[in-house]
């Protein structure tokens, strides 16, 4: 840990500070409830199943021989923009029980299958995946979902028997749908009764304290009055959402609501195939609330980030046409106290468009850095636009001086991935923007000399990916007394007390870059997926020329 905070300010490696590395879990629970064992074609053997290959019977799937599995029993779908929740996260009984990593299955593998989409809809999908780090069990929660997600990331319920949760992505290739969450209570069964701690499995046990058995998937959904106000006709099967981004004269603001579906999900022996979950309704005439209209779009919005200071709000990555979104659920305890012991029917939402999917919507400041071939990184070159691009990654950074959103574009750039860092005002407002690292593209210097950052594992020059950012400040500040805060002393909301007590030039952050460009030599040795790098770095956006350092 010492190596860890100090690693900024000297020339070492980090390879005297790495301790080691091992698995998150061991033991796995599937879509039926069961501890995973050995395969199994017998249906009645649901141990012997992974939900994205099996039928709610109990039926195995079997892939496309190009695609069976040579060194493995089961198949993970791309875990992708995972999440690490403390418990108590937001004072003592709010938020999540327990410590948990929260993650999901990424995308619907229809390829993988001799009828494709149909095959693979007609099993239980993809699974929303929360583990359980003390006692290193991941377990299957059909109730977020079976559809499959980007990212998973809960915000404050500013009520102690529910947890919410943004719930981000895919839809199982299904579009158009609208932006969801997930509102889930404690202490309930898969009925909704009171659960029955002294009889209730440890399965069970786990997931209704953490509120992942009872509870239901809400879309965004508006009044006939405000899409006129948007300049938009209603049509369930258009991507609504999208030509709304699009349209520059339509205004920023505009209020709506989180509905459910008529679909939920009623515990795990009653599985049902994803295609029979809220995966189909959100086009459906008869699921329109009375007086709304779920606003569809496009389903690839990948990362959202909740405001670190507890206020129920979040900014959501629009990723396909490129902008950003922001959600303020207003006195979101009072809304879910309102619902008197039960799920509500609705929560209301304030929405923001920060960031519209027009070209000279973004234009970065760059000071005298980022020069590319024949321009510069302060707006997208190989796209040729003054905009966000297929952002994916997203971190809400609070600082002492200010609030600040890092993203990362994932847009196949030959002139560099971008990561920049955009600051916002207390309406979510987005103010400026400044740039913070390039990386990859066919056009770097680095891959036209034909170097990795790891000797020898250069491929070919192409793109990298840029996939998130965590913040460690917590973990590297010092008391009074020049020793490190205890891991006891960082529970709860005490990294955030720590980093919102600091100014924004004084935090520090880890991120990772992906370089599939960099995968050969002991990478493919090592059966690694792609080559790439973990870095630390700090910003200061008040420097003339944005200051960015990193290791």
């Amino acid at each position: 840990r010492e190596k860890f905070a100090t690693f900024m300010g000297n020339n070492e490696s980090a390879k005297s500070m790495v301790k080691g590395s091992g698995k998150l879990f061991n033991t796995v629970y599937n879509g039926f409830g069961e501890i995973v064992s050995t395969p199994s074609h017998d249906p009645s053997q649901l141990a012997g199943k992974w939900g994205n290959q099996t039928r709610p019977d109990g039926t195995l799937v079997q892939f496309k021989s190009e695609f069976k599995l040579s060194q493995a029993n089961y198949f993970f779908q791309s875990f992708c923009g995972a999440w690490y929740e403390q418990a108590n996260q937001y004072g003592e009984g709010m938020g999540f029980a327990d410590d948990v990593w929260l993650t999901a299955e990424e995308w619907e593998i229809g390829r993988m299958f001799p009828a494709g989409s149909s095959d693979s809809a007609a099993t239980l999908g993809l699974a929303s995946v929360v583990v359980d780090i003390a006692n290193e069990t991941a377990y299957t929660a059909p109730a977020l979902g079976q559809t499959g997600y980007e990212k998973l990331m809960p915000i404050n319920p500013g009520h102690k028997d529910y947890v919410v949760i943004v719930a981000a992505g895919y839809n199982h290739g299904q579009e158009p749908a609208p932006n969801r969450i997930y509102v889930g209570m404690k202490n309930r069964a898969a009925d909704g009764s009171q659960i029955n701690y002294a009889t209730a499995s440890d399965r069970d046990a786990f997931l209704a304290r953490n509120g992942l058995l009872y509870g239901k998937i809400y879309g965004l959904a508006l009044t006939p009055e405000t899409y006129e106000t948007l300049g938009l006709k209603i049509a369930l099967d258009a991507k609504m959402v999208d030509d709304y981004m699009k349209n520059a004269d339509a205004p920023n603001r505009f209020e709506g609501r989180f509905y459910p579906t008529s679909y939920q999900w009623a515990g795990f022996d009653q599985p049902v195939a994803v295609q029979d979950t809220e995966m189909m309704l959100w086009e459906q005439k008869d699921e329109q609330p009375e007086g709304y209209v779920f606003f569809n779009g496009d389903t690839k919005t990948e990362h959202p980030a909740v405001d670190p200071s507890g206020a129920p709000r979040y900014f959501q990555n629009m990723t396909d046409e490129g902008g950003l979104m922001g959600f303020d659920l207003g006195d979101l305890g009072k809304a879910l106290a309102a619902a008197n012991g039960d799920l509500p029917t609705h929560l209301d939402v304030s929405v923001v468009r920060s960031v519209a999917a027009v070209d000279g919507a973004l234009t970065l400041n760059i000071g005298d850095q980022f020069k590319t071939v024949g321009g510069d990184a302060s707006i997208h070159m190989e796209e040729g636009v003054a905009k966000m691009v297929a952002p994916d990654g997203l971190y809400w950074s609070k600082t002492a001086d200010g609030d600040y959103l890092i993203v990362d574009e994932d847009s196949g750039n030959d002139f560099g991935e971008r990561k920049y860092v955009l600051t916002i005002d207390a309406n979510m407002n987005v103010t400026d923007g400044h740039l913070l690292a390039i990386a990859g593209g066919k056009h770097s210097p680095r891959y036209q000399a034909g170097v990795s950052a790891l000797g020898g594992a250069f491929t070919k020059a192409g793109t990298t990916e840029f996939s998130g950012s965590w913040p460690v400040t917590a973990l590297i500040e010092r008391k009074a007394d020049g020793s490190f805060y205890s891991m006891d002393e960082l529970k709860g909301n005490a990294r955030q007390r720590i980093r919102g007590a600091i100014p924004a030039s004084q935090q520090t952050f880890v991120g990772v870059v992906q370089a599939r460009p960099e995968s050969s030599g002991a990478v493919e040795a090592n059966a690694g997926d792609a080559g790439g790098q973990i870095f630390m770095f700090t910003f200061d956006v008040n420097q003339p020329s944005t200051k960015l350092a990193s290791k």
